[in-house]
């Protein structure tokens, strides 16, 4: 996958499948918009896929608006790496004055070359938002592309968007937040050098300083995964100030793996952390040995909460298995 930052670098002559939006968090619902994009692209080999995402932050910060995202640029990278041909990164307040005709004939027709486009049944665009579905329809002949357009996807009675999303993280509610994503929610850091507290109390951990524009979910403790290494590795985390043996100050991602004997090594490395299911709030504890308590309870829960997944997994295997071979 190429990411391209800015209209300007792309290059690409030939015709292409592309889907546009703000793609924060890559949901249930974005889901869809691209998987159909590949599937014109498996049916054409000689398609290029485009996921064409606005960037909103200097428009947010000029109108002095909330910057928490679910979704760094980089995150996306990671999610659509090696599933589409292009993520083209288009900086909001550069076509935030274009009228929206002028952006289909521009960017869509004459940049893109779209044969194929796809977007959700809300999306607008252009000068005052007058483009819409109706517009990308009226103009599908002049332009010579296809248009099609995806219906909502619910979660119960609720439409699954970056809104909606938010919302649960707030209240803490992981496990939902992960299905409304179709996958586990992701935080990428760098490993930073620690006080070794975690170490002397026999818990050693991984200091993670998430970006301020990176949403979290309240602070508290969680059950994780950790890549670093070029492997997965399974474990439990604490989001928050450490206000046990510290004084507080910046959020701090403190990661306790299971199962890896390499944590002096790691500072300095670049890590991508899955969080799947909650534990408790943060709280202040009267000694480290209350501490070394919550924490080996917390431990024997993350290890509880991966081996109930994993048979749970091997059960919807074997019903699936039982239900082939009746058939």
């Amino acid at each position: 996958m190429q990411y391209i930052t800015g209209f300007e670098h792309y290059r690409e002559d030939a015709g292409t499948a592309v889907t546009l939006g703000k793609f924060d968090g890559l949901h249930r619902g974005h889901r869809k918009l691209v998987e159909r994009i590949m599937e014109h692209v498996e049916r054409e080999p000689d398609l290029k896929s485009v996921v064409c995402f606005f960037e909103m932050t200097e428009f947010k910060k000029m109108r002095h608006l909330d910057q928490k995202r679910l979704m760094l640029n980089e995150e996306r990278a990671i999610r659509l790496e090696g599933k589409v041909d292009y993520l083209i990164e288009c900086p909001f307040l550069s076509v935030k004055e274009m009228e929206a005709e002028t952006f289909i004939e521009k960017i869509l027709s004459g940049l893109f070359h779209a044969r194929y486009i796809v977007v959700g049944e809300n999306f607008r665009f252009g000068h005052d938002r007058r483009g819409d579905v109706a517009m990308l329809a009226k103009f599908q002949e002049r332009y010579g592309y296809c248009l099609e357009v995806i219906p909502n996807e619910y979660y119960g009675e609720r439409i699954v968007s970056s809104t909606y999303v938010k919302e649960v993280m707030k209240t803490g509610n992981i496990d939902l937040v992960n299905r409304l994503l179709s996958y586990p929610y992701t935080i990428a850091g760098t490993v930073q050098k620690g006080a070794g507290m975690g170490r002397e109390i026999g818990y050693p951990t991984m200091d993670i300083y998430p970006c301020q524009e990176k949403i979290l979910p309240p602070n508290g403790a969680y059950v994780c995964k950790l890549h670093v290494d070029q492997e997965w590795y399974q474990g439990v985390c604490n989001i928050g100030q450490k206000p046990t043996v510290s004084k507080g100050g910046e959020t701090i991602l403190s990661v306790h793996l299971f199962c890896y004997e390499k944590k002096e090594e790691a500072n300095g490395k670049a890590v991508v952390l899955h969080l799947y299911h909650y534990l408790r709030p943060e709280e202040k504890f009267e000694d480290v040995e209350e501490l070394k308590c919550q924490i080996e309870e917390d431990i024997w829960e993350g290890k509880r909460h991966f081996l109930l997944t994993m048979e749970s997994r091997r059960a919807l295997l074997e019903s699936e298995t039982k239900k082939q071979k009746k058939n």
